[in-house]
């Protein structure tokens, strides 16, 4: 499989989600603005229960959207997931964080709909 390319935006906030599938496993990427590496979260699925793991560099908030699409993937695609997060945009609203994070989860759904087809 190729790599996948996810494009979503509202007002100035517009994020681009990049996946590529390793074996069965699967590999995200998520940015959004100013690119970077905030978070990094791996999603397992291990005897029918999904968890995740988050890592995130200080001082940076991006491990709410990669803890909950590594999570959501892993369950949905009952295989293990690495999503890495950054997005940045100065002096960002609270309404334009919260749709950043709805942009975000639309693209997860998104992206399980076209790997689940693909299987």
């Amino acid at each position: 499989m190729g790599r996948i390319v996810l494009e979503g935006s509202r007002g100035r906030v517009s994020i681009i989600l990049n996946a590529v599938r390793l074996g069965p496993d699967t590999l995200v990427y998520i940015t959004g603005g100013d690119a970077h590496i905030g978070a990094a979260a791996v999603g397992t699925f291990t005897g029918g229960l999904a968890s995740s793991s988050v890592i995130t560099v200080p001082s940076h908030r991006d491990d709410r959207v990669a803890k909950d699409a590594a999570e959501k993937l892993s369950k949905s695609l009952r295989s293990n997931v690495v999503v890495v997060a950054g997005i940045h945009y100065d002096n960002m609203t609270p309404d334009e964080i919260t749709s950043a994070i709805r942009i975000c989860e639309e693209l997860i759904v998104e992206l399980v709909e076209k790997l689940c087809k693909k299987e």
